[in-house]
């Protein structure tokens, strides 16, 4: 079964943040990223990179979700999470929005997205 990279869940978490920037920065005046058209290997192995870090900031925040018994305990690590995420993209140089731009180029290409899923698999 073929599988789509944005459905998977690092992306997912910053479809909200990336819309939230892109509210702020028409806000402030300032043109958001376009979405990148091409994507060089040097992407794709960022991207690959990027996503497996992301997964294990998934997971490690998966188990603690299930320990919470409060809705203010699940938004608190929720909050975490995403800031780890952003984090963790702006620490390979790129921004929540170039991330889900990157993400969603290789999503409309069948060989880039089989080459990126090769090169996650691979790490």
């Amino acid at each position: 079964m073929e599988r789509s990279l944005v459905k998977l869940v690092p992306v997912a978490l910053f479809l909200g943040f990336s819309a939230g920037a892109h509210a702020q920065a028409q806000a402030q005046g300032q043109q958001p990223n376009l979405p990148v058209t091409e994507v060089s290997d040097a992407d794709i192995e960022k991207f690959a990179n990027i996503y497996v870090a992301l997964q294990e900031t998934v997971s490690k925040y998966e188990a603690e979700m299930l320990t919470v018994e409060t809705e203010e305990e699940a938004r608190d690590i929720q909050v975490r999470a995403q800031k780890e995420s952003v984090d963790t993209v702006a620490q390979h140089g790129w921004t929540p929005d170039e991330y889900v731009a990157v993400a969603q180029a290789i999503n409309t290409d069948p060989d880039l997205a089989e080459k990126t899923r090769r090169l996650i698999d691979g790490r």
